[in-house]
């Protein structure tokens, strides 16, 4: 399911895009397109990022944790992780069937269960109900300090697609952790309640499409992330017909409403698959598509999974696509957000080194579990 209110490049779009563009999305590199291009020089306040160095595609990859539950049992949609407490937060559609309200209901109006987990992710440490937020394809993690809880990026005030059987946000805000310990009650929070906004230190930063480089004077489907190692936050958008995102200085972005942009790019690559999860590290934007097995998957050597890694030099507008076979023996494996993980480096105490992770939903339905990859290797 494409999460983003973008589509993904159907066959016939393939076709449109010519042999040359079509190639360079299915096989591997790509030439900055004249929109990005354009993007990159002509746009007032438009200015590259300090350059940095990249993950490399080629690089095998390794699990993080594979089987956990999460509090709910439906997939998982994204999964952050918070490097000064060492916890992840894993999100997905909430769905507790002795609550009396069903899963379609639940899917429908935007409703989002936030599970805390130990580092390894064998331990249910808390959980956080978000009503009426979204779907939660995507969230930011922001740390703040040892023993502090972190603070969420993630949409809010969901509306229901067209199909009328799924809620994703329209806008974006920065909330606080605030679930119970796994043995306490659980606790529901609504963005229009001005009680719970208050207990959430809740905050609107959705971005103001005039205060953007280039036309367009609305946005859609507003989707965050945070890099962490590089105190940033970048924000994905629709925006004149086009995929776009933009990059603000952290601390700013905490500060005050989201103003003129660090760094905006103008026309992102479309996946050919459902959109699943990007992050940001550095100077690369690195994007996640693909679907569940279709004909088996482990059972059947011949499925190889939709799962696509894109990055993207947001200086230049060139890009890479690889095919990942990471954890290629679960079971439906679908992949499902991604994330950068920092660990402390042993060579330079304070330092920490940065894992790119994405997360697979595997299980049979009404008993999914959380997987969660990385790659490691710069270059």
């Amino acid at each position: 399911m494409s999460a983003f209110g973008t589509d993904p490049v159907s066959r016939r779009g393939l076709i449109r895009l010519g042999g040359g563009a079509a190639a360079a999305l299915v096989l591997g590199a790509a030439a900055a397109s004249p929109a990005q291009a354009r993007s990159l020089t002509g746009e007032a306040g438009a200015t590259a990022l300090p350059g940095s160095l990249s993950f490399d595609l080629a690089d095998g990859s390794n699990a993080v944790f594979m089987h956990k539950p999460a509090w709910c049992p439906t997939v998982m949609q994204c999964a952050g992780y918070d490097h000064v407490n060492k916890h992840w937060y894993v999100a997905q559609v909430m769905y507790n069937p002795g609550d009396g309200v069903s899963y379609a209901t639940r899917k429908r109006e935007g409703d989002i269960a936030i599970t805390k987990l130990s580092a390894d992710g064998s331990t249910k440490l808390g959980r956080m109900y978000l009503r009426g937020f979204g779907h939660a394809a995507q969230i930011g993690i922001e740390p703040t300090a040892a023993g502090s809880a972190p603070y969420i990026w993630i949409e809010y005030d969901s509306e229901p697609n067209a199909a009328g059987d799924t809620g994703f946000g329209t806008k974006l805000c920065r909330i606080k952790y605030m679930g119970p310990a796994a043995d306490q009650p659980p606790r529901s929070f609504h963005w229009d309640s001005a009680a719970d906004r208050t207990a959430m230190d809740f905050k609107d930063r959705t971005p103001d499409p005039l205060k953007l480089p280039g036309a367009g004077t609305t946005l859609s489907a507003p989707r965050p992330v945070v890099d962490m190692h590089h105190r940033r936050v970048m924000v994905r958008f629709n925006r004149n017909g086009q995929l776009q995102c933009a990059v603000w200085d952290l601390d700013a972005a905490v500060a005050a409403p989201l103003g003129a942009p660090l760094h905006h790019f103008a026309d992102l690559p479309r996946p050919v698959y459902s959109s699943q999860g990007f992050c940001l590290y550095g100077s690369y934007m690195y994007m996640l598509e693909g679907g569940a097995y279709t004909s088996g998957g482990p059972t059947d050597t011949t499925d190889v999974g939709t799962t696509y890694i894109t990055k993207v030099d947001l200086n230049t507008g060139t890009s890479e696509r690889a095919l990942t076979r990471a954890l290629k023996s679960l079971v439906y494996r679908e992949p499902e957000g991604m994330n950068i993980m920092l660990l402390p480096d042993p060579a330079r105490p304070g330092g920490y080194l940065p894992r790119l992770t994405f997360g697979f939903a595997s299980g049979e339905s009404g008993d999914r579990r959380v997987n969660i990859a990385y790659k490691d290797a710069l270059v």
